[in-house]
């Protein structure tokens, strides 16, 4: 029979938990289209990008033909990116193109919204081209969002309604997707919109990501390290946000995640002012970091009801746990609060120990802990991390 830890657990003194109940997560999205009209693009691998894409018989075959026909459509009308079955190799995307008040969706030729992955004949499959030259795998995630150009949608940031379902990605290096709202995004760099400790003032928001399969990402696949200026790759996440909210991540599967290092990479790295995400019915297996990096102000995440495979090579300092929250206090970051890690079935280690992986750590320690000197105090009760019916 399995033991039960961290019964409503809490990093504070004095303070009772609150448990919100939730139900169990989906096997399947009901979310469906929200417009009157759709434009419907198909992307096939023996497609053209000459074409239109308009038709199955006249299919893309890149998602850079992809961004460019969403660039030019008609800006009321959500999107749904149809894929083939296949492998599309190529390196990744950077993407900043949207719609505002409407979304712009990637999911299987035959996915019909509110079915599993029965529903479909095979997941399409995004995998990293090697360099023509060296044979090395590209740099950089699968798809790296970031606000629009100058003068175009979302230039200044917004609700970018993006949404994955069932597809496969695998061999990039640094992750699979990265979702960028800060100042210096798309390539610049990360800049704060916003003094420490205040919300965005940019953001890439209201994403979702459902039912996808990310696998073999960082320098144990890619090749490189972390630290050589000729061979740079490093692994950081499945999916990282940056200034990025209201991101719902569910009922997904993370398998392998490594860097040969066995540090930094995470199945999400949810950090700088990404707030009110919800990480649920999610399966994580063979990251070679804490599944779940949160920081500098990230509050109200939710990380509920997730199955935990065999994470983490023994690291001894820091020691490694399935929840971390980190505060770099010389880079003026501020602490999180108000993070629920909750219902979660965890793991052990995956190598070198029988012993039960921790569950959770925040550094540096207290529960009513703000971060750096120019940040604001928590709000009057507020914690940094709620924890409760996490079972092994």
């Amino acid at each position: 029979m399995r033991s039960l830890r961290h019964l409503f657990a809490v990093m504070v003194l004095g303070l009772s938990t609150v448990v919100v109940c939730t139900s169990p997560a989906a096997a399947e999205d009901v979310q469906a289209s929200s417009a009157q009209g759709v434009q419907t693009i198909y992307l096939n691998a023996a497609g053209d990008d000459a074409r239109d894409g308009a038709t199955p018989a006249t299919a893309v075959r890149s998602l850079a033909r992809v961004q460019q026909l969403v660039a030019a459509g008609p800006l009321d009308m959500d999107v749904e990116v149809r894929i083939h079955a296949g492998t599309y190799v190529a390196q990744g995307i950077v993407w900043q193109t949207y719609r505002p008040g409407h979304t712009i969706s990637f999911m299987p030729d035959d996915y019909e919204y509110g079915e599993g992955i029965g529903g479909i004949a095979a997941r399409p499959v995004f995998q990293n081209r090697r360099a023509s030259g060296s044979g090395r795998y590209i740099t950089g995630p699968w798809f790296y969002a970031c606000p629009g150009n100058p003068g175009q949608p979302l230039a200044e940031g917004g609700t970018s309604g993006l949404r994955f379902y069932y597809l496969q990605v695998e061999y990039y290096a640094s992750s699979a997707m990265s979702l960028d709202g800060s100042a210096g995004s798309c390539g610049g760099g990360y800049q704060r919109s916003s003094a420490p400790g205040l919300p965005s003032a940019r953001g890439l928001d209201g994403n979702t990501v459902f039912g996808m399969l990310l696998t073999k990402i960082g320098n144990a696949y890619t090749g490189g390290s972390c630290d050589n200026p000729d061979f740079l790759r490093c692994g950081y996440g499945g999916i990282v946000l940056t200034e990025s909210s209201d991101n719902r991540i569910e009922n997904n599967h993370f398998v392998d995640l490594r860097n040969s290092e066995n540090s930094y990479i995470h199945a999400i790295y949810v950090t700088h002012k990404s707030s009110r995400n919800r990480f649920v019915g999610n399966r994580v297996t063979g990251v070679s970091s804490e599944p779940i990096k949160v920081r500098d102000g990230s509050n109200f995440n939710t990380f509920e009801q997730n199955v935990f495979g065999a994470n983490g090579f023994l690291r001894s300092s820091p020691s490694m746990v399935h929840y971390r929250e980190e505060v770099n206090e010389a880079s003026d970051e501020c602490a999180s609060y108000h993070v629920r890690f909750a219902n979660n079935d965890l793991g052990t280690y995956l190598v070198g120990s029988t012993a039960n992986l921790p569950a959770w750590l925040i550094t540096p320690a207290g529960a009513t802990y703000k971060g750096a000197a120019v940040c604001p105090a928590l709000p009057a009760g507020e914690v940094r991390l709620i924890t409760a019916n996490n079972t092994y």
